[in-house]
């Protein structure tokens, strides 16, 4: 199952859409209440894919580079690392139980494509 949460299957990419790196850990998901999942957040060029474990199945949520306004990092002694997604005052996604490397190698490629597109985003406007 680990190998299946770091990939997103069945998903149409974009034309010149590239699959980043991926942290795998004890997802948190926000939407009207708190649920807690084994899943997984895999970054794109062009947006961010949440994977959550439920019953052996993978289920996959697109989250636009739009809807994020805010990225924390938490460090808790007992716990490790703790990533926070948030869209303005609203806390959508933590994930905790992931190695500092891979952190490290993922808010690198998201914060590098976030950057790109509001830029782009910019331009256009």
């Amino acid at each position: 199952m680990y190998n299946k949460l770091k990939h997103i299957e069945g998903v149409n990419l974009l034309p010149k859409e590239v699959v980043g790196p991926a942290l795998v850990g004890s997802v948190e998901y926000f939407n009207g209440e708190k649920n807690t999942y084994h899943g997984s957040l895999v970054a794109t060029t062009h947006r961010l894919f949440m994977n959550l474990e439920d019953h052996d199945l993978v289920c996959i949520e697109e989250i636009s580079f739009d809807n994020i306004t805010r990225v924390t990092v938490e460090e808790l002694l007992l716990v490790g690392h703790i990533l926070h997604i948030w869209k303005d005052d609203q806390l959508l996604i933590s994930i905790k139980s992931i190695s500092e490397g891979k952190l490290d190698k993922f808010l690198e490629f998201f914060y590098k494509y976030k950057a790109q597109h509001i830029t782009e985003k910019e331009a256009f406007a």
